[in-house]
Formats: C-alpha cells, structure tokens, sequence
C-alpha cells in the first residue's frame, strides 16, 4: 500500500458509537482527500440505533455498519487513529506502526435516558455535531500544512 493509499482509522471503546459516527461524516462531508476511513474497537459492540437516527438526519447512512476490533485490521494500512476513548487510545499506541499519528479527542459517550428519547437523541446529536466539529477543525489545520 502506498502513502496516497492510507486510511485514516476512528477508534473507541465498543466500535458502536464514537468511531461509528467519526467515519460516516468524514467519508461524507470528505474532509480529506484520502476520503476514506476505517472505524474499530477494543471489542466489538451491537450499532447503536441512536447513531444511525442522528446520522440519518444528515443523510448517512450506517445500518450497514458491522463492528470489527483493531486485530481484524492491518497497521500497515493506516497513516493516522483517532481515538475516543482511553482504551483505545492505549490500544492504538501499541497496535500502530511507525510513523502513523495517533490522536485522542476527549469526547465522552452520549447521555442516555430511558425515560425520553428526545433528551437521548438530542445528547447523540451533540456528540455527531462535536465530532463533526473536531473533524472540520483538525483537517481545516491539516490542508493549511500540506
């Protein structure tokens, strides 16, 4: 694989929220021109149907979306992980070859509330809408560079 082939790789905990929603709206909105990306966990977790709701809401669609963990990946394959969670943070660090980046981006989970979904689904699109920020922020700064 070459340099132009690499991926960027969105990592959290369970590879069902965090990650799930990083890789729809970067591959979406192409905030680079590699334009592709991979998401993983630490262990794999069922899609959570929050994720796809607010995703849907801007037009994406992940109900495809199957879960897959760092070891089902090649290292080789990636030039950048972002994490969202410390397990995964840790993990990407030992896991990654030399020479790829890797980046933690303190982003808790969403809330849940089992009494209302309006008050869960609103805290799922503050997480999409801050993800969606950290992405336009760290690659508006990354094509300043190249």
């Amino acid at each position: 694989m070459t340099t132009a082939d690499k991926q960027i790789l969105f990592a959290c905990t369970q590879n069902a929220v965090r990650s799930v929603i990083a890789k729809g709206l970067f591959e979406t909105k192409s905030y680079s021109p590699a334009g592709r990306a991979v998401s993983c966990g630490v262990i794999e977790g069922p899609l959570d149907g929050f994720v796809v709701a607010v995703l849907q809401e801007e037009g994406i669609d992940v109900s495809r979306h199957e879960a897959q963990v760092f070891e089902a990946l090649d290292p080789a394959n990636f030039e950048l992980i972002v994490s969202f969670s410390r397990e995964a943070e840790d993990r990407a660090r030992r896991w990654a070859n030399d020479g790829c980046k890797t980046l933690f981006w303190d982003v808790p989970p969403p809330h849940t509330n089992e009494w209302s979904r309006d008050t869960t689904l609103e805290s799922y699109r503050q997480l999409r809408n801050q993800i969606d920020g950290l992405l336009a922020d760290y690659f508006a700064v990354y094509h300043q560079k190249t």
